[in-house]
């Protein structure tokens, strides 16, 4: 499966040299109803119902501080995604092949990529779950995907209000406890924590030939185009323009 990221010249540039992909802990989204929310089972006694609150409080934050989510989406030619995701057009559209970059593999990869489609909503799901949590986990130290699960953590990390509908967002969801270092290698794949901006990324190393097709904005700065083709010797490279008859 051929999935997208969206990213400005220099995050490319720093993709392709590095051969990495950064993978996000909610916290560092940009709209705070992303963060895990573990929902409440229904319980009529105010007492046992305070007691639920914390504890699904205090799962909610251990989740959030052990996973992090890589972003992607399904096509190269969304211009809303051009406009808010590569620098206005004068970014990239890195192509990845998903089974190569080892992202749909269910040992390393809490949610797979071919879980992960994004569920759009007006609402927060909650009430009972429907799933019987056959096999137990340890919250905040799961690194594989446990199929009885998917239901709860398609509330946690899959579930994102209708109005990011545009983005055809696909996730990818790893474990990162223990990835605290350069070139750190735990279950969930090779890991380098990077600071920039204030905000912590955790750069996944990539096996090579993940990333497979580069798309490059219509606005692109040339001299950094032809960095980025150095690094990128044999890959398919499209330039974009704009259409006369139709957009995107």
């Amino acid at each position: 499966m051929k999935l997208y990221k969206y990213v400005s010249m220099d995050a490319a540039l720093q993709i392709a040299r590095s051969n990495t992909i950064g993978f996000s802990r909610p916290e560092f989204f940009n709209d705070p109803f992303d963060l895990p929310l573990v929902s409440l089972e229904p319980t009529s006694n105010p007492i046992e119902e305070a007691f639920a609150r914390v504890r699904a409080d205090a799962k909610s934050f251990i989740w959030g501080q052990h996973t992090a989510i890589l972003s992607l989406t399904r096509a190269a030619t969304n211009p809303l995604m051009w406009a808010h995701y590569a620098d206005a057009h004068r970014g990239v559209a890195i192509g990845i092949d998903t089974s190569v970059a080892g992202l749909c593999e269910v040992a390393s990869n809490m949610i797979p990529a071919h879980y992960g489609s994004v569920i759009y909503t007006r609402h927060r799901p909650g009430g009972p779950f429907q799933s019987a949590f056959r096999e137990p986990v340890i919250v905040g130290e799961t690194f594989h995907f446990v199929e009885s699960h998917f239901e709860k953590w398609q509330r946690l990390f899959l579930v994102k209000p209708i109005d990011w509908a545009y983005e055809e967002e696909v996730r990818v969801v790893k474990c990162i406890r223990g990835a605290n270092g350069n070139e750190c290698q735990i279950k969930s794949g090779t890991f380098s924590v990077i600071k920039t901006s204030g905000r912590e990324l955790h750069a996944f190393h990539l096996p090579q030939d993940a990333i497979v097709e580069i798309y490059i904005g219509i606005r692109a700065d040339e001299s950094k185009v032809s960095q980025l083709r150095q690094f990128c010797p044999g890959m398919e490279v499209y330039r974009g323009r704009a259409d006369s008859e139709r957009y995107g």
